[in-house]
């Protein structure tokens, strides 16, 4: 009997022990009603020795009657001996239930044990916005319908701009050499089909007429022509300098001296056979320097 009565002294000892150093936390919400699914803030408070190590809720506890929506953590503050933790939980309900309650807890760490201590139940009067509902329900038979906006679909176009891109890329990387290969030849096939046609109204009007101005403007059409060919200021060169750049061409040389004469010494006042023949002997160059030209586009391209 008396091992009984120690045993009893020595629990309640521990018990009073316990009480004193656990602490018991403060909820309180934000207000004293609430709407169902609007948001209301929880506060729970817990002033503790600075000793002691205390856990409050996270977000895996279970709130009900009400769902957790997010969390505020304030930092411990130590004054006056007292260390303070604080934590605003954001909370909502579905339920219908005219008074509602929450009592969070903390637990306290202790030795190996751990203390689960409660705060008081704080309770929220649930807003009623229906307060009577009429049977049976009256229900519409029909229904007008709702204009709907009509929305574009943004995400739709997107893939289809980046399929597309990823296509002409591949397409690009597959033909694309050959593509602007080909668009060269056909630049310069336009360009001497061009040249071509106003160079002979040019040798036409000189065969009629004897006019040293159209040897002049043939002779400028060819050199600006032989210019954009191949990519050299031919027609600021001199008669001597194209001869030298063209490897002293007897033909190419010929013929310029001859129009040189007609234009400058002003020899020509009807048609000359020798000038126009000057001038056939000048398209035809400017026809094999277009094929040479031809030939060494074309190759570029077999050689990659």
């Amino acid at each position: 009997m008396r091992k009984f009565i120690l045993f009893i002294l020595c629990w309640l000892a521990q018990t009073l022990v316990l009480g004193q150093q656990a602490p018991k936390p403060v909820g309180s919400f934000s207000s004293d009603t609430v709407k169902i699914g609007e948001l209301l803030r929880y506060t729970l408070v817990l002033r503790h020795a600075p000793t002691q190590e205390v856990i409050l809720p996270d977000t895996s506890y279970n709130f009900a009657p009400f769902e957790f929506v997010r969390k505020e953590f304030y930092p411990t503050s130590t004054r006056a001996g007292i260390s303070t933790d604080s934590v605003v939980y954001t909370v909502r309900t579905f339920e219908t239930y005219p008074v509602q309650q929450l009592a969070l807890p903390v637990y306290i760490l202790q030795d190996a044990d751990t203390i689960e201590v409660f705060s008081e139940a704080h309770s929220v009067a649930v807003q009623q916005l229906v307060n009577a509902v009429t049977e049976p329900l009256a229900v519409k038979a029909e229904t007008g319908l709702a204009t709907v906006e009509e929305r574009f679909d943004w995400p739709v176009l997107l893939i289809w701009i980046v399929a597309g891109a990823t296509f002409l890329s591949l397409i690009w990387f597959i033909f694309g050499q050959s593509i602007i290969t080909k668009y060269k030849l056909y630049r310069l096939r336009q360009d001497h089909s061009f040249f071509t046609s106003r160079y002979n109204a040019h040798i036409d009007r000189f065969a009629k007429s004897g006019a040293s101005q159209s040897i002049e403007k043939a002779i400028s059409l060819w050199k600006n022509y032989l210019t954009k060919l191949e990519r050299s200021a031919i027609n600021s060169f001199t008669t001597k300098e194209i001869v030298e750049y063209y490897h002293d061409d007897e033909d190419v040389s010929t013929a310029l001296r001859l129009c040189d004469k007609a234009i400058y010494g002003n020899l020509v006042n009807e048609p000359d056979t020798e000038t126009n023949t000057a001038l056939l002997e000048l398209r035809k160059f400017a026809k094999s320097r277009y094929k040479i030209r031809r030939e060494i586009t074309k190759n570029v391209r077999k050689q990659r």
